[in-house]
């Protein structure tokens, strides 16, 4: 019956992804879905594309290893989801609409006038999402060698075929519509397992009980304040200058249809938020002996579920690992081919030329972490957290700034993005000295830089303002971009 509930899911993922390709005509139907979405599948991707094999799994399994309190995370993430839907998205959906920007790289690369900054934010997209993308393979291979014992490597290559296949054919209008459906599988598959796991730990005061004769912290501080605040700042600056989740801005209808979406998204991921928590403790008391936390999850499917629920709980997982990956993918290969080739090598395409580019990008992007899926890494939370750090380090300050001060300049930006994300990678690489998190070195260093080369560097025109600042004239007929 497990068996049957993921195949069928699967299916019908693939069904959709194929049922969509008639609906795509061009790279803006391909990348943005026409900027058409409305509240109900928008909120789903906004929802899905944020949480992934590091919410089904990883944090699952760190709930496993520190008990409740690390559930203050979603604080910073859904801090960040309100700046995002105040001040980010309505400017970036004013861009669409204006120029047809369909990547994170178009956004930067216009407003700083810099083709150069288009070039070095496709490579930092590409180097970190990399490391997600590796994440929620490892995921999946775990979920199917729980369930059905498949080995690692054809688990790995199972999983990378489902999501490649039907982000291929559809683009963004079958990763939205199946985030849809992956939503409510991820939700309703998560929140049904919660009383079950609860009763099995004999309820929530025996539950609560038995976690604190394992470890007093499990019910209170099970991970010190100051490395939980640490992580709740990563994510809220992750957030802030997330491209998967800032591109999706362009493919909503409108402003209100934006605001209405975000709304949805917070309540899934209320409901996910406080059933993984729950989950991940019920498991330390009814599994105390687990390999490693990041079994939790599957254990729990297979060991303490009936079969169609278990079922459903694990498709839960495979959503998300799908909905995740898909989005990077699609970021990914829209950064290939709309930025690099046709806006800085400027190759003139036809639509469907651009269309068939960038769907050979998605295939090239999807394979290439295959085989460092295949080698041992730590836990899949971890890679997320500090793949956060990367990412907001890199792109919060130039996204953020960019948007909301004119007088940033592309040398400011390539100083913060470049100076922000090495020393994140500094500091992670040698441990995080003095216990001082990362981000509370690359997150200043990327601010000074952008402040103070932009004060001592040349304005960037009113054509590339305009877009962004209602009160702006624009006094030149032609834009210059400088390399």
């Amino acid at each position: 019956m497990v068996i049957s509930v993921l195949v069928l899911y699967m299916l019908v993922v693939i069904g959709i992804g194929y049922y969509m390709k008639s609906k795509i005509y061009n790279n803006t139907d391909y990348l943005a879905a026409g900027g058409k979405l409305g509240v109900w599948v928008g909120g789903a991707t906004l929802a899905a594309t944020q949480m992934s094999a590091g919410t089904a799994i990883g944090t699952v399994g760190f709930h496993y290893q520190v008990g409740y309190n690390f559930a203050w995370i979603w604080l910073g993430i859904w801090a960040s989801w309100v700046i995002m839907s105040l001040y980010i998205a309505p400017k970036m959906k004013a861009f669409f609409n204006s120029h047809k920007a369909l990547t994170i790289p178009d956004l930067l690369g216009t407003r700083y006038e810099s083709n150069s900054l288009r070039v070095i934010s496709v490579i930092i997209l590409m180097v970190c999402f990399g490391m997600t993308i590796v994440a929620e393979l490892v995921g999946g291979s775990y979920l199917l060698n729980v369930v059905f014992n498949v080995p690692e490597t054809a688990g790995v290559l199972i999983i990378a075929s489902v999501f490649i296949l039907y982000t291929v054919m559809g683009g963004l209008f079958a990763i939205a519509y199946t985030d849809l459906l992956q939503m409510i599988i991820f939700t309703v598959g998560f929140a049904i397992a919660v009383p079950f796991a609860v009763s099995n730990a004999g309820g929530f005061t025996a539950l609560n009980t038995a976690l604190s004769n394992i470890d007093p912290g499990l019910v209170s501080n099970g991970m010190p304040t100051s490395t939980l605040l640490a992580v709740g700042i990563s994510f809220f600056i992750m957030m802030i200058g997330y491209p998967i989740i800032a591109i999706r801005f362009y493919s909503l209808k409108d402003n209100k249809t934006i605001r209405r979406a975000v709304g949805l998204a917070f309540i899934f991921q209320a409901i996910i938020a406080i059933s993984v928590a729950v989950l991940g403790v019920s498991a330390r008391v009814i599994f105390p002996g687990l390999a490693t936390p990041d079994l939790a999850s599957p254990t729990i499917a297979m060991q303490l579920l009936p079969p169609v629920l278990g079922g459903l709980l694990l498709a839960a997982i495979l959503a998300a690992i799908q909905s995740t990956v898909s989005a990077i993918l699609l970021m990914l290969s829209s950064g290939i081919s709309h930025d690099i080739i046709n806006k800085v090598m400027k190759k003139e395409l036809t639509e469907q030329q651009q269309l068939k580019i960038t769907r050979i990008a998605v295939l090239v992007m999807g394979i290439i972490p295959i085989p460092f899926a295949l080698n041992p890494v730590p836990l899949i939370q971890q890679i997320w957290i500090n793949a956060a750090a990367l990412i907001g380090s890199s792109f919060a300050v130039s996204i953020l700034l960019g948007l909301c001060w004119k007088r940033a300049t592309a040398p400011g930006a390539i100083t913060s993005m470049v100076g922000g994300i090495g020393i994140a990678s500094i500091w992670l690489a040698i441990g995080n000295p003095f216990g001082i998190d990362a981000v509370y070195i690359s997150i200043p260093v990327s601010l000074c830089g952008m402040l103070f080369v932009s004060l001592l560097t040349k304005p960037v025109s009113n054509e590339a303002l305009s877009p962004f600042f209602k009160d702006v004239e624009v006094t030149k007929s032609k834009e210059t971009i400088a390399n």
